[in-house]
């Protein structure tokens, strides 16, 4: 039975006076390597205890009466906060001891096993392996002793690093779902541009980069991404920013220097997290105290320094946290980053029409300031309190060549986006096995500033503004029945976004038209609600079988107003102008000047005459009001059901639905794209949410022991198959305002379909190391759409999307490395694969298909001592010029870029 780990608060005095009472217990003492390890062994015959690193939890109470084995480890499991996996050997004929009193986890444990024969060891990243041996170097036997399979205790999924793909924690092998997790080993090991970057190996994940000069975050699982189909997260707070453009429109701005890990599910669940996604979630989860405090200390941090060749100028940070009394502790910590523009790789071509100079991508740098603060006490014994502040403020531009691609004509926007994500939880565990809470409350908001330069439409300042505002409370109650074990997990979660776009002033061209509207049309103000009750059910009959059922009920309201422009009233107008030949002779209008009030010259082209033509405005272009006022709700089931057949080994398979409301940029657009027509863009009243059905089916493989005493093998695989009806695009509609033709968000006809396979896996034998992830997946899009008046139109008619994104079919990363010298010295090497992308909807997907690459990464790593370690890697060894997945053809990855990091802790 799997139990979630509650973080216990380190109670530095009671754990001090304990020591005399942790040596009485442990037989022997003896040093080990350099990190200071301690091992331990009880009498014969007693059973076998093992302790490495003295990095254990601080006492609790333990009330744990003499039962049969299992059904003990179950109760120390939910007592302890830890997570237990149950062999099914263990329960069969074994009684346990009683246990009543004040220990620390690893002691109860031992006096649970006492005269059990069975042996455990805790290893220093907060693992308990029963069945082990004393000792990696030999085998030791207790007479009497019962030998079983290898019983993992670990950290649950407050566990940052563990023994699977780049430190992946092991509790990921052991969740019947398909979730993974970018552990904090693998994000220090790897320095990034952006975080971003991260992503790239995870399997069936990509970040996108069709904006790739925007640093936000755009994550694409199985091939959904944007308007909040993937619920991205910072802390458990909700990321909704959006803003409208060519490629991504859905952002989030985090930075590395503070993320302990990201968590990712890839469909959506009967809980937290997943109120209006359709295809799962992605959680950055930044650092605690307990990350930075060693044991036995009342205070810590850590200091990075990283910079490198390609204009990986500098990215630094420090972090450091306080325990000011046993049961309150603060953290805080600050990073700067400043990357250049930097050069593409020189072995390949890439399209380089619009957004190159020479070798470097135009406004490809960022300076990046990012903040973090945050306090946790323990209220009392049972209640735990967190508050915390996570700023980023990131400066870029954006930008391109004009229309006849010269140098000296630049279309420049100088960009700041500043991200304010505020959390609060609590945490409610008292002795009682009904009541496990969790309270959370939330409010994010992002603000997105940008200054066109040098653009012929000279655009004014425009801000563009997503507030969120959410919480959720959860309770899981756990019952131990005569037909086994029961959870039940049931609460609810609501929030809110607020968007509103505001112009400085009049976005108003050097011939006096004013084009406001083509910039805050596209992402509009606006409000939206989401409210969700949820109820799950974990029922364990035997210690090999575990069938879950949850229901969640989610519901929407998107109301307000919006403006669109139609009804051409100057069709009776007469006038036109002669463009003389050859420039800069001026221009002779007709009639001369002054024009008609509102009206502007236009120029003569081949075939059709010269003429005036009006200004955009209320007195030309009528103005209609649209209301927009839609609701509704969706009843969405899963269930899963996983068997342990092996101790293991642990196939499942998982059904569940999902509801994806439409958005605040969805619902309320209007206006145009830039620089064109203010009659372009029209909401849709009629829009209806997305709906989707996930199959999944998997298997988890963890074992230890293969070949040496100290070898890990960690396994995952999952197949999906997932149907979406009413799939939402762009399409073309009349509204009932205006006999206009208007681009428009509309619900595809038919069924999107998509199915593929995902595996990562990883085998560690401390000297030598091999993982890698395996993401096949195929797509097959809805590609027409009804009309309002009942005409069916395809999408790549013109009359449609302009752009679908579709993940390549396949994607293979191997990555592979060497420990040498104690494990001082870590060399690795890294092989990504990816096959071509190629859209298939959309007017402009040409723009965003992508040839097949291979890119080669080596890195490093040296530890002076436990405190200081060197970090090196250079990737794009080979300077290969690619496009990478998921993103535009005309933006380029970094070529080679070597970087060095220094990481002391303190």
């Amino acid at each position: 039975m799997c139990v979630s780990k509650k973080t216990i608060f380190n109670q530095i005095n009671e754990r001090a006076a304990n020591v005399a009472h942790i040596a009485c217990l442990l037989a022997a003492l003896v040093a080990a390597d350099s990190a200071s390890r301690a091992f331990a062994q009880t009498s014969p015959g007693s059973g076998i205890v093992q302790v490495q690193g003295g990095d254990a939890a601080a006492p609790r109470t333990f009330n744990i009466p003499a039962q049969p084995l299992g059904l003990a480890l179950n109760a120390f499991g939910r007592q302890s906060g830890l997570q237990v996996t149950l062999s099914a050997a263990t329960s069969r004929g074994l009684t346990s001891n009683a246990v009543n009193g004040s220990f620390t986890p690893e002691q109860a444990l031992a006096l649970l096993l006492r005269n059990t024969g069975i042996a455990f060891r805790v290893t220093a990243d907060r693992t308990a392996v029963i069945g082990a041996t004393a000792s990696p170097a030999a085998e030791v036997y207790v007479p009497g002793a019962i030998q079983l399979d290898p019983l993992i205790i670990s950290g649950g999924r407050n566990a940052i690093s563990g023994s699977g793909y780049q430190g992946t924690p092991d509790w990921v092998y052991q969740a019947p779902a398909a979730v993974s997790v970018i552990s904090r080993e693998a994000i220090e090991n790897s320095p990034t541009r952006n975080a971003r970057d991260l992503l790239d190996n995870v399997a069936g994940v990509y970040a996108n980069r069709s904006e790739a000069q925007n640093p936000g975050i755009s994550v694409n699982i199985r091939g959904l991404q944007d308007q909040d189909r993937i619920a991205t997260m910072i802390d458990g707070a909700r990321q909704s920013f959006q803003r409208s453009a060519h490629g991504a429109t859905q952002r989030t701005y985090v930075d590395t220097a503070f993320i302990r890990a990201v968590d990712i599910e890839k469909s959506t669940t009967s809980g937290v997290g997943s109120a209006g996604a359709l295809g799962g979630s992605v959680n950055f989860r930044t650092l605690l105290a307990e990350d930075l405090i060693a044991p036995g200390k009342q205070y810590g941090g850590q200091v990075n320094l990283t910079t490198g060749t390609n204009q990986f100028n500098f990215d630094g940070s420090t972090a450091a946290a306080v325990r000011l009394s046993d049961r309150f502790s603060v953290l805080g910590g600050i990073s700067y980053k400043n990357i250049g523009a930097y050069d593409i790789g020189k072995n390949g071509t890439i399209n380089s029409a619009a957004t190159y100079a020479g070798d470097v991508l135009l406004f490809s740098g960022q300076e990046v300031r990012s903040g973090i603060l945050k306090a946790e006490a323990w209220a009392t014994e049972d209640v735990k309190l967190t508050l915390g502040w996570v700023r980023n403020d990131s400066r870029f531009n954006t930008g391109t060549y004009d229309s006849a691609g010269s140098q000296g004509n630049l279309q420049k926007a100088t960009e700041g986006v500043v991200n304010n994500t505020y959390t609060s939880a609590l945490d409610w565990k008292p002795d009682s096995e009904l009541i496990d809470l969790k309270a959370r409350f939330y409010y994010n908001n992002i603000r997105n500033n940008k200054v066109e330069e040098g653009s012929i439409l000279s655009a004014g300042p425009s801000n563009y503004v997503m507030g969120t505002l959410g919480g959720s409370v959860e309770n899981t109650s756990r019952f131990d029945t005569a037909l086994g074990g029961l959870a039940l997990n049931y609460g609810m979660e609501a929030f809110s976004d607020d968007g509103k776009t505001v112009l400085t002033r009049g976005f108003v061209s050097a011939d006096g038209i004013d084009y406001s509207s083509t910039l805050s049309g596209g992402t509009p103000s606006g409000k939206r609600e989401i409210v969700s009750g949820f109820g799950n059910a974990k029922y364990t009959p035997t210690d090999w079988l575990t069938v879950s059922g949850g229901l969640r009920y989610d519901w929407y309201h998107v109301a307000g107003t919006t403006t669109i422009y139609g009804d051409d009233k100057t069709k009776d107008i007469i006038g036109y102008i002669v463009i003389p030949a050859v420039p800069p002779v001026p221009r002779v209008c007709w009639p001369s000047p002054p024009f008609p009030p509102n009206f502007r010259c236009t120029e003569a082209k081949p075939g059709i005459p010269a003429r005036t033509e009006p200004i955009y405005g209320p007195e030309y272009y009528k103005g209609h009001d649209v209301k927009v006022d839609n609701s509704g709700g969706a009843l969405l089931p899963s269930v899963t059901i996983a068997v342990k057949p092996f101790e293991w080994l642990q196939p499942f398979v998982k059904y569940s639905k999902s509801y994806r409301p439409p958005t605040i940029m969805e619902s309320f657009l209007n206006g145009g794209h830039d620089g064109n027509s203010v009659t372009e863009y029209a909401p849709n009243p009629a829009l209806r949410p997305e709906r989707g059905e996930t199959y999944e089916v998997g298997a988890n493989v963890s074992s230890n022991g293969i070949l040496t005493e100290r070898d890990t093998f960690r396994f995952k695989a999952v197949g999906f198959y997932r149907e979406i009806t009413d799939y939402i695009s762009f399409g073309k509609i009349r509204t009932a305002q205006s006999n206009v033709p208007y681009t428009s968000y509309v619900n595809l006809d038919g069924v999107t379909r998509m199915k593929g396979i995902e595996v990562e896996a990883n085998y560690d034998a401390r000297f030598i190391y091999i993982g890698g992830t395996i993401t096949r997946i195929d797509t097959e899009l809805a590609d027409s759409f009804t009309s309002p008046a009942g005409r069916s139109m395809p999408i790549n008619s013109g009359q449609g999307a302009a752009i679908i994104f579709e993940q390549p079919k396949l994607r293979v990363t191997l990555d592979a490395g060497v420990r040498l010298f104690e494990e001082r010295l870590t060399l690795g090497g890294r092989i990504t694969d990816v096959s071509k992308t190629e859209p298939v909807l959309g007017s402009l997907r040409t723009g965003y298909e992508m040839d097949g690459y291979r890119v080669y990464d080596i890195y490093g790593s040296y530890a002076f001592d436990p405190m200081t370690k060197l970090r090196f890697s250079v990737t794009n060894l080979t300077d290969v010029a690619y496009a990478p997945a998921v993103g535009a053809n005309f933006y380029a990855a970094p070529g080679r870029t070597a970087t060095v990091s220094l990481n002391y802790k303190f």
